[in-house]
């Protein structure tokens, strides 16, 4: 193979967010060599964004045992409109970015081709690489964060818009004389339904008299609420945030209706903080609303889903944008990534590559192997985190296919629960014992993950 048609390219992509910086080097195949993630300077000045931008690329760079010289190209993702052609960022409402060439500064300081692009356009396409919306004819990415911001990628190419701003679907309004947007107009999608929102709608209620879990966890500071923390108080079964979650996964549900209307996309992509750390609270709600359609299509085809790709669907988008730069058609190397060999030598043994494994194991979709569960964390996590982190770790990397080895002995080990999680990110699962699991892992040719039990208990004691 020729390097322009790909395995000898290295592409390092950044994802510039408000609150963090996350760098990866990937090669053609979606293999991610390296990563480095850090936090975006708060000083409001730009060379300092600017500058930890460049250290974030360096230190990839460094972590991924590469040179500079074997880069290829660049491509970096902006939360706002940029113009890709001159390599400018004409407006970031969450940065101090605005009106920085951040695309000649960085060809100049590293001697590559720069890519620009908005974020959730590019988080889109990286789904449609290796994620939920692979192989679809069309991929509309709704990202729910802090604001809500969305793309659409059809035929694996990003539409764009005349003036770069197509697809700001949180700016839509769903509520006439709503509240305040921070675009200035009112009852925008995002200033009912994004976190900003939400925490707007909690601290209101607070005002009013409602009392809720969050002012435990937060010492009574309820200016910022992370996602993870609204999905701490919906384990608790907090009544206020679940009510307010309730309200934004209907308001959802009805946006996707209006791009369903509007674009008629084969598949609808769900994905941001919002979504990953509360999907399970809101899914059903949104995907009632989408069902009971009343306009009929033609015929059945896609609908919607969940991101199968989380916080890498960006920077992996940023690579796809890298490659197409200089030619490389990183769609048609997605199953050229080389797995180890596989075979069970004992009920107790598993052979990986000519290496023994005696316990549980995972092999994850760039081939390589880890013991399962992780001894930092198997004696940190409950059983429900474990089999949460479990999904988590066999999703990653863009899988196709999820095989489970469910064990070796006659107390297998149920694999049922996680099956609704790889559904709902459009990744297929196969459980069976761990022998003809492993045979199965062996003839598949799809990109794919594994985990294979071999002792008698579940992997996360469950």
């Amino acid at each position: 193979m020729g390097k322009k048609d790909g395995k000898k390219h290295h592409f390092v992509a950044v994802d510039v967010g408000g609150t963090k910086i996350l760098a990866v080097v990937c090669d053609p195949c979606g293999v991610i060599r390296g990563r480095d993630r850090r936090e975006t300077p708060r000083s409001g000045d730009p060379q300092d964004v600017i500058a930890a931008i460049e250290a974030a690329i360096e230190t990839v760079i460094r972590k991924s045992g590469l040179y500079l010289s074997e880069i290829t190209a660049i491509g970096v993702a902006i939360p706002g409109v940029v113009d890709p052609k001159r390599g400018e960022i004409l407006r970031t409402p969450n940065s101090c970015l605005s009106g920085i060439s951040l695309g000649a500064h960085l060809s100049a300081k590293f001697g590559k081709r720069v890519v620009l692009g908005n974020d959730c356009n590019l988080g889109t396409l990286g789904e449609a690489w290796l994620g939920a919306g692979r192989e679809a004819s069309s991929v509309f990415g709704i990202f729910v964060g802090t604001g809500i911001g969305s793309g659409f990628v059809r035929k694996r190419k990003m539409w764009r818009g005349a003036r770069e701003v197509a697809g700001e679907i949180g700016h839509i309004v769903m509520e006439m004389g709503g509240p305040l947007c921070g675009c200035g107009n009112r009852g925008c999608f995002e200033a009912i339904a994004g976190r900003a929102a939400i925490e707007r709608e909690i601290r209101d209620a607070v005002a009013r008299g409602e009392s809720t879990i969050l002012n435990e966890f937060l010492h009574g500071d309820l200016s910022v609420i992370k996602s993870r923390v609204l999905r701490i108080a919906l384990d608790q079964k907090d009544p206020l945030v679940s009510r307010v979650i309730s309200r934004a996964a209907e308001v959802i549900g009805y946006a996707c209706l209006t791009v369903r209307h509007l674009l008629d996309p084969e598949w609808i992509v769900l994905g941001g903080g919002v979504v990953e750390a509360c999907s399970d609270y809101m899914w059903d709600t949104i995907k009632q609303i989408v069902d009971t359609d009343q306009l009929p299509g033609a015929r059945q085809r896609g609908g919607i889903c969940l991101s199968a790709l989380g916080d890498d669907a960006v920077v992996l988008g940023g690579v796809v944008a890298a490659a197409r730069a200089v030619r490389c058609n990183v769609f048609k190397l997605v199953r050229q990534v080389e797995y180890p060999d596989v075979k069970l030598v004992s009920p107790g043994t598993i052979q990986i590559d000519k290496k023994a494994y005696t316990g549980d194991v995972v092999i994850l979709s760039d081939g390589r192997v880890k013991k399962w569960p992780p001894e930092r964390k198997a004696g940190e996590l409950t059983p429900e985190a474990l089999n949460e982190e479990l999904a988590e770790t066999l999703c990653r990397g863009g899988t196709e296919l999820v095989v489970l080895g469910t064990g070796t002995d006659s107390q297998k080990w149920d694999a049922s629960p996680f099956f609704k999680y790889f559904e709902r990110r459009r990744i297929s699962v196969l459980a069976l014992p761990t022998p003809q699991a492993i045979g199965s892992y062996q003839r598949s040719k799809s990109r794919k993950t594994a985990f294979f039990r071999l002792g008698d208990s579940s992997p996360a004691g469950a």
